[in-house]
């Protein structure tokens, strides 16, 4: 690697790795606060919340590295313009594909990282976090049970309870137990605990009384006892096997659906698409950064206006980015994937022939040299 090489790829790496860092940062920080609820309703502590919210920074990478890409060339090369470097360059021979070429061998290293965060981390993690937070919705003790609260588990089952002890230990609960209608139960204890059973989880209570309403005389029945069981396996929730969303799959499982499965026979062409979107990905990182080349060192040199293009730039970007979206859901609905490659390739192709083209001015020259020597 040259030396020019290494100047404009240093010039690039650091504001490529701050504009990823920042808005990284400002997209989970947004993102995070949807899994808040697992604090709020099923008392967890502040280490799972920040466990769940970092199994989002892979799905974010996917979208925010080719974008990031974009802003870090145009940084680059309008700081590059700034200091008359590029005018040097250019009096020096130095052409444009040479001008390019280290910053399109960033782009490929991006576009082979957000291909790898597309077909093995992205869904990697988004299981794990489904399932860490159907294990927490499913734990009776932490989604239900917290210390000086009447807790509604719904289905006619109230609890309230003293005090939550680690280890699954409960002291002083008051217990409604509605979900017969033909036996309504009320259940005191000193203690209790959490224990799994083939039958599901019991909570098995210890020094308290049993209180129902006779069948036939309408009596209050009180029953002590030393040990009690109730069985908890009706209030879980997310029993079964998780279904897997389009996020969770893995390129395998999207390109070929399961149809044996309910779900994938209704959305066979969906999954398919996004497949074929995962492996289209990392083409924009190309369609973005060629069109912030053409926008900065294409066409005929100049050293204005250069805020315009940029805006133009920015623009185009967004707006492929939404066709392709677009494509997308046509191609989940017609079967016809080839539309989800067509807005990266064809915006890819259409910036590089701009870029690599002579200026207007230099053609025109070349040919009036070439009538003037005929």
């Amino acid at each position: 690697m040259k030396s020019l090489d290494k100047y404009i790829l240093r010039q690039c790496v650091v504001p490529l790795s701050l504009i990823l860092l920042a808005v990284t940062t400002i997209v989970w920080m947004t993102q995070s606060l949807q899994r808040i609820e697992i604090i709020v309703e099923h008392g967890q502590g502040l280490g799972v919340f920040l466990y769940l919210s970092l199994l989002i920074i892979p799905s974010l990478l996917a979208v925010i590295i080719p974008f990031a890409l974009f802003g870090a060339v145009v940084y680059t090369l309008y700081r590059l313009h700034s200091d008359s470097e590029i005018a040097v360059m250019f009096a020096a021979g130095v052409s444009r594909a040479r001008l390019a070429a280290p910053l399109l061998a960033i782009t490929a290293l991006a576009a082979l990282t957000t291909l790898y965060v597309n077909v093995d981390l992205m869904p990697r993690t988004y299981r794990v976090m489904k399932q860490k937070v159907a294990n927490i919705r499913a734990d009776f003790a932490s989604s239900l049970l917290r210390s000086g609260e009447f807790v509604d588990a719904g289905d006619g089952f109230t609890v309230y309870v003293d005090e939550v002890r680690p280890g699954g230990q409960f002291v002083g609960l008051l217990i409604n137990d509605y979900r017969n209608a033909e036996d309504r139960t009320t259940y005191m204890a000193q203690r209790a605990i959490i224990q799994e059973t083939d039958a599901g989880p019991l909570l098995l209570l210890s020094n308290g009384s049993r209180q129902s309403i006779a069948d036939y005389t309408g009596d209050v029945e009180i029953i002590r006892f030393d040990d009690w069981a109730i069985n908890l396996s009706t209030l879980q929730d997310g029993a079964g096997e998780l279904q897997l969303e389009m996020t969770e799959r893995y390129l395998g499982e999207l390109l070929n659906p399961d149809m044996s499965e309910p779900y994938d026979r209704a959305n066979a062409k969906k999954l398919v698409a996004e497949g074929h979107s995962r492996l289209a990905s990392p083409i924009y990182a190309f369609a973005y950064v060629l069109i912030g080349l053409y926008a900065l060192i294409g066409g005929a040199y100049t050293r204005r206006s250069y805020f315009i293009r940029v805006a133009v730039a920015g623009t185009s970007i967004f707006a492929l980015r939404v066709i392709g979206y677009v494509a997308q859901g046509a191609a989940g609905e017609t079967g016809a994937y080839w539309m989800v490659y067509a807005p990266p390739m064809a915006a890819t192709g259409a910036a590089a022939f701009l870029l690599l083209a002579p200026p207007p001015s230099r053609r025109f020259r070349g040919r009036r040299a070439a009538e003037g020597a005929v």
